[in-house]
């Protein structure tokens, strides 16, 4: 029994140290090409270091602030979107029939089957139309067309495991609709929530075209200055501009992993 638990923990062990190395070895080219100036093939190491492309990062012309506080808005409101739409249209998919229920589902579920192009140069048109409409939303609405899809999915997963039988429950002992989302179903639901939340952040980080369709080219995220210089081959600087694109990924993910730890602590303290 002692030999197979050692077994287990060092199978374990490599399991983990295997899968950071499959997570980690990408990021080591980007770092060192970060502060390259001149890596000729077939050289091991670069022949010159050189510290340009982040002084050009965070200088005026590299306008990396500002791409990252648009994407950082762009984000926020599209995650909004997803809570206030997905929410609530998980939850009637999973737990209610009606008429037609799979036909609603199916068009919720649609941007992950349709380029979505079509629809976003529809969106466009209509937003020509309404010129009123912040960039920051207009961009928002065409990255929520891309994630709703997603977090509908991951919720609706979750309502199917929840039930009815404990809002039934607590609908016989005069409980409100409100109080049965806030005391029963969020607790349950939070799990859900925050992965599905991370999804949509690092989905409308990551986009380019709906982006610039909506904006016009005017409103710059992180991917808009990052695509020239990806077109033009300039490694260092593209290098440069991924790792700062991923700095925000980390740290929400490492938000993630607290607040999905902090909630199991919670919910095994309310079980014991």
């Amino acid at each position: 029994m002692v030999k197979r638990n050692r077994a287990q923990r060092i199978l374990i062990i490599i399991f983990i140290i295997l899968f950071s190395l499959f997570f980690l070895l990408p990021f080591i080219p980007l770092i060192v090409w970060s502060f390259t100036k001149q890596w000729p093939w077939p050289l091991l190491l670069p022949e010159k270091w050189s510290i340009d492309s982040w002084k050009y990062l965070f200088s005026a012309s590299g306008r990396a602030g500002d791409g990252l506080f648009n994407s950082l808005i762009v984000a926020a409101l599209t995650l909004i979107g997803n809570l206030l739409l997905g929410i609530p249209a998980a939850r009637a998919l999973a737990q209610y029939e009606f008429r037609g229920k799979m036909i609603v589902f199916s068009i919720l579920l649609a941007p992950l089957f349709i380029p979505y192009t079509v629809s976003i140069m529809g969106m466009f048109d209509f937003a020509i139309r309404f010129d009123f409409i912040n960039d920051y939303i207009s961009v928002a609405i065409a990255h929520l067309l891309v994630t709703l899809p997603y977090f509908i999915a991951t919720i609706w997963f979750q309502f199917r495991l929840i039930g009815r039988k404990l809002q039934e429950a607590a609908i016989s002992l005069g409980a409100s609709e409100w109080k049965i989302f806030f005391w029963i179903e969020w607790p349950l639901l939070l799990p859900s929530i925050l992965l599905g939340s991370f999804l949509v952040i690092v989905i409308s980080f990551s986009q380019y075209l709906p982006t610039w369709i909506m904006s016009g080219g005017t409103l710059l995220t992180i991917p808009l200055i990052m695509f020239p210089f990806a077109s033009s081959g300039n490694s260092s600087l593209v290098s440069a501009y991924s790792l700062l694109f991923f700095a925000p990924i980390l740290v929400l993910l490492i938000v993630y992993y607290l607040l999905l730890r902090k909630n199991s602590r919670k919910q095994l303290m309310d079980r014991g």
